[in-house]
């Protein structure tokens, strides 16, 4: 029994506590819809009502779904756009035709309304403000930091090459290119910090990847590394999911295009710098929030690297003061040391504040 032919019409689903643990709360759809939506409303119905929920995602899914009581993962074949394509949940109907399956609506912005023993999925809409409202923030700080360069403080550079809204655009809009990788990895590297490139493809049902020039760039000293070669050692993508989050776990900040890739990173509460020449900015700017990180958004590649060319202190350098803004107070001076030469970057996440983030840009550097 599923709630497909609910979900086409957007009809209420009421569901008792009895109800609730006989059936299976299902999503098929993009990770950042189920990071930001769904999983925290499971977590909310776990956390309060005590309820023993069953589960099923995508491939790899079950290091996210540590509270359920019997998770299982769908093929990548299944996995589709923004909450999941109707049409695959009614396939699952086949697999699980005794359970009455759970699952968002179509819509974009979710109308379908789920209630359990009176309380709300309300967050249907991840392109406005989140209320929290019978929502439980995920945590994943039990999965113990890695990074693939000792020594040195790590970032994280994410990547993608595939079409994002087709209707729209007819090739890949947010992405770095090799020359944008290179000017980043040399700003960085120079900077003292070791850079790890993590360019992963996650199969789904709906996405048109193509082919980019990014090999030979990253991996080829001790100050750089191609996360590629490590997923290529894994052996399913629990393991491959599991091993991002370690990395970003160690990672000071993360920079990536615009989409899902960089949700991840706000959940492990690491500060996020994002290409993006199309998109909503509100999404990150409520990350920010939610998380206590640092969020900045870019229009090019250039300008993030005069950001950063102008922010980021160079390590071997004397002390010097550079400007931080807060919310609601005035620019003040900071003198920056050696020993605290991240601070302009990493503060908010021991703070719970922002330096540089949602509050407005940072003022460059003071010589």
């Amino acid at each position: 029994m599923s709630d497909a032919r609910g979900a086409a019409h957007n009809e209420p689903i009421l569901v008792t506590r009895r109800q609730a643990e006989t059936a299976r709360f299902c999503f098929l759809g993009e990770f950042g819809y189920e990071i930001i939506s769904w999983i925290p409303y499971l977590l909310y119905l776990k956390r309060t009502l005590g309820l023993k929920l069953r589960t099923l995602s995508r491939p790899g899914s079950s290091l996210f779904y540590a509270f359920s009581e019997d998770h299982r993962e769908a093929p990548a074949s299944l996995i589709g756009g923004v909450w999941g394509e109707p049409a695959s949940y009614d396939r699952l109907r086949r697999r699980f035709r005794s359970t009455r399956l759970i699952h968002p609506g179509p819509d974009m912005i979710n109308k379908r309304r789920i209630r359990v023993e009176g309380v709300e999925w309300t967050t249907r809409d991840i392109h406005r403000p989140i209320a929290e409202t019978n929502y439980v923030r995920p945590d994943l700080s039990a999965v113990e930091a890695w990074s693939p360069i000792p020594g040195r403080p790590l970032v994280v550079l994410n990547n993608k090459y595939f079409v994002q809204w087709p209707g729209t655009f007819d090739a890949p809009v947010n992405y770095f290119d090799r020359a944008s990788l290179v000017a980043l990895r040399d700003l960085l590297v120079q900077r003292g910090y070791g850079v790890a490139y993590n360019h992963f493809v996650e199969k789904t049902a709906v996405d048109e990847h193509r082919r980019l020039d990014d090999e030979g760039i990253f991996g080829l000293d001790a100050a750089t590394y191609d996360l590629r070669s490590r997923y290529a050692e894994t052996t399913c993508p629990a393991d491959r999911n599991r091993l991002q989050i370690s990395v970003y776990n160690a990672a000071d900040f993360v920079i990536g295009p615009q989409g899902g890739n960089l949700y991840l990173p706000a959940v492990c509460r690491r500060p996020i710098f994002l290409l993006m020449r199309a998109g909503e900015y509100v999404d990150y700017r409520e990350l920010g929030r939610l998380y206590g990180v640092a969020v900045e958004a870019f229009y090019e590649p250039r300008h993030l690297l005069n950001w950063l060319g102008s922010t980021l202190p160079w390590r071997s350098e004397a002390p010097r003061t550079i400007w931080r803004r807060t919310e609601g107070a005035a620019d003040e001076p900071h003198v920056v040391t050696d020993a605290s030469i991240h601070a302009s970057v990493i503060d908010a996440r021991e703070r719970g504040g922002r330096d540089i983030g949602s509050a407005g840009r940072a003022e460059p550097i003071r010589r």
